[in-house]
């Protein structure tokens, strides 16, 4: 039996929405209300209020997966807080496709949110972010520490997720790496004195990390920087950012 569009039903779900003053967090939920699986479902833009964006970075669609009947998926995005009062009302909205038996659909959605007051005790994230650049068959990626001089949180692990082939093609003098070459990649620093001249220090950055695939289109996913934290000679800090890796629906 075929599926009509008017017999599909994507909703929007209450987000989760985070104040750290300097910076917004939404997480909001697609929810498949409809009769019926649906497929391939991706965000192509999303906006709230007239917030920059932070994360994910725009030109790059953001896949989501299937959704079977009453399912949920969720996606993280960033903005800055410049601007943006505690206890007013944004418009929150989202902009993506999906298929329904090989046919592709437009999704637009939209709610108001509340924005609350700045999180006190949200937990320590580090602060650092992933600059990535696609050349040809090639993915490029930059780790920037934006940690005060004083913090002592060096990083030193860089974790990608991905759903397509690739072949790791750059490891930065003083890491290491470990892949599955088709759904992570993952660099670290080696271990003891040899990953000393790895590190980075707050206030620097580091290129080198790149990847090829035979899939020429790009998608953006969430990655994972973690740090060291000196003083504590210890595990430190962890932070997500979206970096750009192949598409995993091919060319």
């Amino acid at each position: 039996m075929a599926i009509w569009p008017s017999a599909m039903q994507v909703v929007l779900g209450l987000p989760i929405v985070e104040n750290l003053g300097g910076e917004l967090v939404v997480i909001p939920e697609i929810i498949n209300a409809g009769g019926a699986a649906i497929h391939h479902l991706m965000c192509h833009d999303i906006t709230l209020g007239c917030a920059r964006r932070l994360g994910p970075p725009h030109g790059y669609p953001v896949v989501l997966g299937d959704l079977e009947r009453s399912g949920v998926a969720r996606i993280r995005a960033t903005f800055a807080g410049v601007g943006m009062l505690a206890g007013a009302q944004y418009l929150l909205t989202l902009r993506g496709s999906y298929t329904v038996d090989g046919i592709s659909f437009p999704l637009a959605l939209t709610r108001y949110v509340q924005l609350p007051a700045p999180t006190a005790d949200a937990p320590r994230r580090l602060r650092a972010r992933v600059a990535s650049a696609v050349c040809t068959d090639f993915w490029n990626y930059e780790l920037i520490n934006e940690e005060d001089a004083g913090s002592g949180l060096d990083i030193v692990s860089f974790t990608l997720g991905m759903a397509a082939p690739i072949t790791v093609t750059g490891i930065p003098l003083g890491w290491t790496m470990e892949t599955d070459s088709l759904s992570f990649v993952r660099w670290s620093v080696l271990a003891q004195d040899q990953g000393a001249a790895g590190r980075i220090a707050p206030g620097r950055s580091a290129s080198g990390f790149q990847l090829m695939s035979p899939h020429t289109r790009s998608e953006a996913t969430l990655s994972t920087l973690a740090a060291w934290d000196q003083a504590a000679h210890g595990p430190g800090p962890v932070v997500e950012d979206y970096a750009v890796v192949p598409y995993r629906y091919g060319m």
